[in-house]
């Protein structure tokens, strides 16, 4: 089964500027999730995937791909096992799921995200 990325974080080294930004240039609208500092612009009923928007924890400007899984361990279990690596430990998401941060064995950062339907 295919896992496709199902959302995409932005992290800014100036979230304010970013969020103007793209506010200005394509009609985003984004709105706090999960935290006051965690922005998130809803695709709606465009094609497409939504956002989020937050401060680069190491002051670098990125995009990064979430990819949702349906567990964590078993994912990070084939991403070890492959030669990737867990850079931020699973951590959880109230109301939404649990994620983490991975590399590839060449060091391109992806997200995970297992969603909690209860």
């Amino acid at each position: 089964m295919t896992q496709p990325v199902s959302y995409v974080e932005l992290h800014s080294p100036d979230p304010a500027a970013t969020n103007a930004f793209m506010s200005a240039v394509f009609g985003w609208q984004p709105t706090p999730f999960a935290a006051p500092d965690y922005l998130v612009a809803p695709h709606g009923d465009a094609p497409g995937v939504d956002t989020g928007l937050l401060a680069s924890q190491d002051g670098q400007p990125r995009a990064v791909p979430v990819i949702r899984v349906g567990a964590l361990a078993t994912a990070t279990a084939l991403v070890e096992e492959h030669g990737g690596q867990v850079v931020v430990e699973p951590f959880t998401l109230p109301g939404v799921g649990s994620g983490c941060y991975i590399v590839d064995p060449a060091g391109l950062l992806i997200g995970l995200h297992a969603y909690d339907a209860s």
